[in-house]
């Protein structure tokens, strides 16, 4: 039985075609009227006409409703008797039976419906229908058939009488007339099927859609759950396609009194002709091991239908299976990138629902179609577990890529119906259905070529966004280099903006780089009307590959989905990393620690192999409250290129509005390097530690600068009157250095010293080295902490004694102080004095 059941059924789960605007707003092609019916179809005899059998001069049957099915092993048969009983008493059906016979003799197997092998009478007054179902040869035509009604006699040889023939001729159509209603019974309830419409349309080179629409009347008292029953579309020539009932539909119910219309779907050679054709409604019958054809109507003419394309700027409105609901839908902007060998496409597409109550979005297929007809599918899970309220929109993205020979002239977006897959078990091939809800004509797009410094607008789900990408850096980074870029999202609507959850990609020469970092300048997602917050997206590149285009995108995230918003291109060689002169501010913008920079000095520490190049900076904070001051990174950069990373050092606390702070920064670059006309590239740290001493580590660095610098080429004083070692300015009133005569002198340093307090400063590494060299060469260092050792006050002393067998029995002489700003080990010398030993009172250093 299932076997039958498969050569004549295929998929059950297949696409409906209420999802799709056409079905529901192109009207079916209905058959005429019998006010307007040709003579020809006047003409056409129904069973109707068939003469009835006498069984009395009061009662009588005749055939009333013929089926039949072509199989691979034959033609089966139902056919139905319907039995008139005008007497007063019962007629009692066992004195009846039929047999089926060709006119040439040959005789088929009649067998009572199990259904009906309960009625055993047809009652005064009234008539019943009872079915049977035989089997022919595949060849034996219907009209060839005789339709014997048998009656037991006993005075007969074989105790048979046959009553009556009959017959039904080849110009006969057993088939229910178009535009007539059809009555059957289905799972036992009374059911009045209808044929709506025929309607086709393109499915590929070779084949076309079908789509029949059928209309079901629950005449009964009990609802219809779950008909078990079929449909083939037979062709005139014989052909048979069985039909595909929507998806979605595949237990629907037909409330008592209700009317349901449902749409079935099967394809079709071209060069197959549907004039003629008729629909046969089939059921699996447990009880006869088989598939019983139940009814068969006429088919309407069929109308081709072209799929309507929906100009720029207009809405497409779906009405979704069933009249569920309704979505308005359009196209909004378009925007394209350029790649190397292609473009790259992101299309605004909105669906709005016009309904009364809520809707589950079909999950769409989309592509693309260029001039010449190609199609080019495209992907998006943006309708994954889609709902919209009444009246709610929901704006997705979706982006394709298209080679530049394939990009020329209009495009258009096809929309298409889900696929829906065949049953498993049903012993057929896989099936897949799907055709256009929607063609939109795509406006011209939106190039996004070159597109640094430009701002474009962004439609995200309660508003509107600017976004500008605003610079793109490639900045030296350990062994690599550092690409970043920042983009700025700016709030152009009238009303706060809630952003979506973002994820950022930049992609090289098409390339996409898995790896990019996507950081955000704040942490609220709010934005109100006019605010802005910038957006770096970071990642690392060997410092040997060449950019030549460049491509920034930002995607929403949802779930563990991601959706494209937008995409920029850059091509050609990277914008130029902003220039500082000497003297001149820097401003840092970072929402909430906007700061200003400003080199304030750089000094070079000469050593044996390498020089220590050391630069100060003034970070201010121009907010109006409290904050922690960037975190920076620098390197210096000599002319012919090369790159020396700076250990910073700066203060691990809050600066108050208005405040400064100190910022140092210094590298061992090799005494072969020339560093009087050598750069400082400084830019804010991301994703970084600070580490012990306030020192930071992090993962890279954005919005560089590179400052112009003029090492200090100041000379050594020739005394110790007055010194400065930043923070200090130090005032020398008297200094001494007192023999004992023995191996000691007693060294004694009275000073003024002034703290400038101006800024902020992390703890200082520099010290101050206080060096008496004896007539004989001998050196004695004394080696001063700032803020420790020298403090900050008048009328201050320092005093020390320095012991050698060099000083014994020595009364007078001479020496030479000099003093150094020492820093990591190397020094500048700040001044030098020679100066007389004394005793037991000191002298004051000579005059300049």
């Amino acid at each position: 039985m299932k076997n039958k059941l498969k050569k004549v059924i295929v998929a059950t789960t297949v696409l409906g075609l209420t999802q799709a605007a056409w079905i529901n707003n192109v009207p079916m092609v209905q058959a005429a009227t019998p006010n307007n019916t040709s003579q020809t179809q006047k003409a056409v005899k129904t069973l109707s006409n068939v003469p009835v059998v006498k069984l009395s001069s009061k009662s009588s049957v005749r055939i009333t409703d013929v089926n039949v099915l072509t199989q691979d092993e034959g033609k089966l048969i139902t056919y139905t008797l319907t039995y008139t009983n005008n007497e007063k008493k019962s007629l009692q059906l066992v004195d009846y039976w039929t047999k089926v016979r060709s006119k040439s003799g040959t005789s088929y197997t009649s067998k009572l419906l199990t259904q009906d092998a309960e009625k055993k009478s047809v009652a005064a007054g009234s008539t019943l229908s009872v079915t049977y179902v035989t089997t022919v040869g595949k060849n034996v035509q219907l009209s060839n058939l005789n339709f014997e009604i048998v009656k037991w006699d006993f005075s007969k040889p074989n105790y048979e009488s046959i009553l009556g023939k009959i017959n039904i001729p080849d110009s006969y159509t057993v088939a229910t007339p178009v535009n007539t209603v059809k009555k059957v019974r289905i799972n036992d309830i009374p059911v009045k099927i209808k044929v709506q419409g025929l309607q086709t349309f393109s499915a590929s080179d070779t084949s076309n859609y079908a789509s029949v629409k059928i209309n079901l009347h629950n005449v009964g008292y009990k609802g219809l759950e779950n008909p078990n029953v079929k449909w083939v579309l037979r062709t005139k020539g014989g052909s048979s396609y069985p039909l595909n009932l929507n998806s979605n539909d595949t237990t629907y119910s037909v409330q008592p009194q209700e009317s349901r219309s449902i749409n079935y779907i099967t394809t079709v050679p071209k060069k197959v002709k549907l004039d003629g054709a008729e629909l046969i409604m089939v059921q699996e019958n447990e009880a006869e091991k088989s598939v019983i054809p139940l009814a068969t109507m006429q088919m309407p003419k069929s109308t081709s239908l072209q799929n309507t394309e929906i100009k720029v700027g207009k809405v497409h409105t779906i009405t979704l299976e069933d009249n569920k609901g309704k979505m308005a839908t359009s196209v909004g902007d378009v925007s394209v990138s350029q790649t190397h060998g292609n473009n790259y496409y992101t299309v605004n597409f909105k669906f709005k629902n016009t309904g009364s109550r809520e809707v589950a979005v079909p999950k769409y297929d989309f592509s693309v179609q260029n001039k010449k007809g190609n199609d080019y599918p495209l992907s998006t899970k943006a309708l994954d577990n889609l709902k919209l309220k009444p009246d709610e929109e929901r704006l997705i993205r979706l982006t394709f890529s298209l080679p530049y020979d394939e990009a020329d002239g209009t495009l258009k977006l096809v929309m298409n119906t889900p696929k829906a897959e065949g049953t498993e078990g049903t012993g057929s091939k896989e099936i897949k259905f799907s055709y256009p809800a929607g063609t939109y004509i795509l406006p011209k797009a939106t190039s996004m070529q070159q597109s640094i410094g430009t701002e474009s607008t962004l439609q995200i789900q309660n508003g509107t966004l600017g976004v500008t990408w605003n610079s793109v850096q490639r900045l030296p980074w350990d062994n690599a280099d550092v690409l970043s870029a920042r983009v700025t999202l700016r709030n152009v609507s009238t009303n706060t903006l809630k952003l979506p959850q973002l994820k950022g990609m930049l992609s090289i020469d098409s390339a996409d780089i898995a790896d990019t970092q996507l950081l955000i300048s704040q942490n609220s997602g709010l934005l109100g009307p006019g605010m802005s917050i910038d957006v770096h997206l970071l990642t690392s590149l060997p410092t040997n590959l060449d950019v030549a285009q460049l491509q920034v995108a930002l995607s929403e995230v949802v779930g563990e989905n991601t959706s494209e918003l937008i995409r920029l291109t850059h091509i050609g060689q990277l914008p130029q990393i902003p220039q500082v002169e000497l003297g001149s501010n820097y401003a840092l913008n970072t929402p909430g620690k906007k700061s200003e920079l400003q080199v304030k000095r750089t000094l070079i520490y000469p050593g044996t192999s390498s020089d220590i190049v050391y630069t100060e900076l003034q970070v201010k904070n121009i907010e109006d409250r409290q904050i922690d001051l960037a975190k920076l990174t620098g390197y210096y950069e000599s002319k012919n290129g090369e790159y020396y990373k700076t250990t910073v050092k700066q203060i691990d606390y809050p600066a108050g509005p208005g405040d400064s702070a100190l910022v140092t920064m210094w590298s061992k670059i090799p005494r072969k390097t020339v560093v009087s006309d050598m750069k400082l590239l400084i830019g804010e740290t991301i994703s970084g530690d600070t580490g012990k001493e306030g020192t930071t580590t992090g993962a890279g660095y954005v919005d560089a600068a590179s400052f112009e610098l003029k090492p200090d080429q100041e000379s050594t004083l020739n005394t110790i009157k007055n010194l400065e070692i930043y923070p200090f300015t130090l005032q020398t009133r008297d200094f001494k250095a007192s023999l004992s005569g023995g191996s000691t002198v007693n060294l004694s340093w009275n000073y003024d010293a002034v703290r400038n307090n101006d800024m902020n400063m992390p703890e200082s590494e520099h010290k101050l080295i206080v060096q008496l060299i004896e007539p004989t060469g001998k050196v004695f260092d004394k080696e001063i902490v700032l803020d420790k050792d020298l403090k900050e006050g008048n009328n201050k002393f320092l005093n020390w004694t320095v012991e050698d067998v060099v000083f014994e029995d020595r009364r007078s002489g001479a020496y030479t102080i000099a003093i150094y700003d020492e820093f990591q080990g190397q020094r500048i010398k700040l001044a030098t004095q020679a100066m007389g030993f004394v005793p037991a009172v000191g002298n004051l250093p000579g005059a300049e």
